[in-house]
């Protein structure tokens, strides 16, 4: 599995850094480790459930072994995957590595002969390329039935034929990467984007993923901030920096 092989780099790279900082907002989590490095992923607000406590160990994870935390990736609780990935995150993004910058929709190019599929409904991405491709499939758990917009069950059929692919990185906290991967088939371009991104090219260079486009924290404290009031993507723009990765 992906998320496995995330792990088993970032743990290794995290040695025996402890977590000093978790914010669960309602947009996003952050881990920040004791080095002051932070990670970001995806709250999947909607499916917590409603029970009076969503995380059994809120109030003990100060002090963990960042290594440990990582290992909640691989959670079926959708939290505590999202607090794994985040503190993953927070050692493979490292500001200090000199990324390319950029808007992913220019990083590749699209013709009217190209099918686009997006897993994962990305509307600001929407709105740059609509007029490029020749079609574009969308694929979205909440809203099948707009128009070019199918369930996640139109995959196996619709994503072989697309030429380039972009796919959320919210795949790898819900843990539907590895159901979705073998479906790519023919694509030149597929891309994995969002904040949740792992900037890990040796481990997504296995999976046909061409670019990553995700981001690194610039401001440790005003991300703290920004998650715990429950900021989203636009939110957070001061205090990170959209990163492209191409493999």
């Amino acid at each position: 599995m992906i998320i496995d092989e995330l792990i088993k780099i970032a743990t290794a790279k995290a040695g025996k850094r402890k977590v000093r900082d978790v914010r669960a907002g309602l947009g996003y989590t952050c881990v920040m480790l004791e080095d002051g490095s932070c990670g970001l992923a995806y709250s999947f607000r909607n499916e917590m459930g409603h029970v009076c406590g969503v995380l059994g160990r809120a109030g003990t994870m100060i002090g963990m072994d960042g290594a440990e935390i990582m290992q909640w990736a691989r959670d079926k609780n959708r939290l505590k995957a999202a607090i794994g990935l985040a503190a993953i995150n927070a050692v493979l993004n490292s500001p200090e590595k000199q990324w390319d910058t950029g808007d992913v929709t220019t990083a590749f190019t699209l013709d009217k002969t190209d099918t686009l599929g997006m897993v994962g409904e990305f509307k600001p991405i929407l709105a740059k390329v609509s007029d490029s491709a020749g079609k574009i499939h969308v694929f979205e758990k909440d809203s099948p039935g707009e128009r070019g917009v199918y369930g996640e069950d139109k995959i196996p059929e619709l994503l072989p034929e697309c030429d380039v692919v972009i796919l959320t990185a919210t795949s790898i906290i819900n843990h539907t990467i590895d159901d979705i991967m073998p479906h790519i088939k023919k694509a030149r371009e597929v891309c994995i984007t969002g904040p949740s991104t792992p900037l890990c090219p040796e481990v997504f260079k296995k999976y046909k993923v061409t670019m990553l486009a995700g981001c690194v924290v610039t401001d440790s404290g005003k991300i703290l901030e920004i998650v715990s009031q429950g900021g989203g993507t636009r939110s957070m723009k001061p205090a990170i920096r959209q990163v492209l990765q191409r493999i």
